[in-house]
């Protein structure tokens, strides 16, 4: 019997390091609250490291988590953190956009609704939908893995008198890793197809994204990421499967390297 997936806490990064991991992917290190989401039944829920569901904290966040499932029910595990939109990072992931075979699997796994997003996303997101974000410049070329990290904002200009008062910040879900897709868990399968099957289940918007990841060698996107402000890097095995709750070795967390 499964194990309820309510009972799931985010996994833990293990002791190995990056150079002893098979073939590892390798992404920018999230600074904020891991917290697994569980989207569906017209309800989202948060949950942290210890079993509190932060949903009700982030009203909007959790509406927009909502609009953007392009399936039944989720698990995914990300980050709560305003530091997706201070860096402005985000992703195209390497799936097949292409009509026919692409669209044919995303059909099998999630219905005609995610199929209809695959097919359409040659064509950028339907009215109502959010898709890829990227803030500026130019996208990475069809099929990348590629982050597209925008040029920095202008700074604000002087008017004279007091500075305005700074708000608290916004929050956005920066997702990881896929768990389950309408009630099948996907602990088994391995790291890289469950990233390529949240690219199709879990559109983007303004506060909901998706990590960046890569292939190495990294060193020009790592230089991008710390240029961005991120001060860790994350190395997982693009084979690892997931271990709720538990410590994975597959999985490493480094400081970033300072050049």
């Amino acid at each position: 019997m499964q194990p309820d997936p309510r009972s799931w806490r985010p996994q833990a990064f293990g002791r190995r390091k990056p150079r002893d991991l098979a073939d590892p992917i390798v992404e920018p290190a999230w600074s904020g609250v891991r917290v697994l989401a569980h989207v569906g039944s017209g309800r989202v829920r948060l949950v942290d490291i210890g079993g509190e569901d932060l949903g009700a904290a982030h009203p909007d966040l959790a509406r927009e988590l909502a609009e953007v499932t392009l399936a039944d029910t989720l698990v995914v595990d990300g980050y709560l953190t305003d530091q997706a939109l201070r860096s402005g990072v985000g992703v195209l992931l390497d799936v097949d956009t292409s009509p026919g075979m692409g669209e044919q699997v995303t059909q099998f796994f999630f219905g005609s609704r995610a199929a209809d997003y695959v097919g359409d996303r040659s064509r950028g997101p339907r009215r109502g939908q959010a898709g890829p974000t990227f803030r500026a410049g130019s996208p990475p070329p069809a099929g990348s893995t590629s982050p597209a990290v925008p040029s920095p904002a202008p700074a604000p200009v002087a008017t004279g008198g007091a500075p305005p008062a700074a708000g608290p910040a916004q929050i956005a879900f920066v997702a990881v890793d896929l768990l389950a897709i309408d009630d099948q868990p996907l602990l088994d399968v391995p790291l890289l197809e469950r990233k390529r099957i949240l690219e199709s289940a879990l559109a983007e918007g303004e506060l909901v994204r998706r990590t960046p990841f890569v292939r190495e060698p990294a060193g020009t996107f790592i230089t991008t990421w710390r240029s961005a402000g991120f001060v860790g890097l994350a190395y997982k095995a693009a084979n690892s499967r997931y271990l709720p709750g538990d410590r994975n070795d597959d999985w490493a967390l480094i400081e970033m390297p300072r050049r």
